[in-house]
């Protein structure tokens, strides 16, 4: 492994033939914590099982407080395993399911991207959903840009119902910002295409 750096904030991982692109490198502080010994010890197990550093894991844990914690449990988040959500989500008649997930997605996102961006833009949504992906676990997030629209796949294990759900959830944002989005689901996905303006 091998590292280039091209510019101040920018960097490449040479990895054999893989090339990985750092960019917006975050500047990092040194600070001192004093932390209970079992919590350490659990941190020491996790870090070596996923095969990182403890101050990479315990950084990975202060983002996820900074990105999404502090404000999910101002708006009283609470946290589901995915089987049970995917046995409501089953139960539910989908005439009821849409509306419910509708009422949600503008009851609470908006509140949400509000708190945590200060502003309700296009970029502001679209970190909602990298966020709703990487701390909340509620599907994965991938992007192709093109030369006249943005198209983002959510993939998710929650069945056709829980596409449902994701795409209802999500379309009042894109309404109450006046973005024309269209959605094409499946049992585990959902992608939205959003034209360019």
């Amino acid at each position: 492994m091998s590292f280039l750096m091209i510019k101040k904030d920018i960097f490449i991982i040479q990895l054999d033939v893989w090339f990985v692109v750092l960019m917006d490198f975050e500047k990092t502080v040194t600070r001192s914590f004093r932390i209970s010994e079992i919590a350490l010890k659990i941190l020491q197990e996790d870090a070596r099982r996923y095969k990182v550093s403890v101050n990479t894991l315990v950084n990975q844990v202060l983002l996820s407080y900074v990105n999404f914690d502090r404000y999910a449990e101002k708006l009283g988040v609470i946290k589901l395993m995915t089987s049970a959500f995917k046995h409501l989500l089953d139960a539910i008649p989908e005439e009821l399911l849409i509306k419910a997930s509708y009422t949600a997605g503008k009851d609470t996102s908006e509140t949400f991207i509000i708190a945590k961006e200060g502003t309700l833009s296009l970029e502001a949504v679209i970190d909602y959903l990298k966020t709703l992906a990487e701390y909340a676990n509620f599907f994965e997030y991938s992007e192709v840009v093109k030369e006249d629209e943005v198209i983002i796949t959510l993939t998710h294990p929650l069945g056709l119902k829980g596409s449902l759900f994701i795409a209802h959830y999500i379309q009042p944002i894109f309404e109450r910002i006046r973005i024309d989005a269209y959605y094409s689901l499946s049992d585990h996905a959902v992608v939205i295409e959003l034209k360019k303006q």
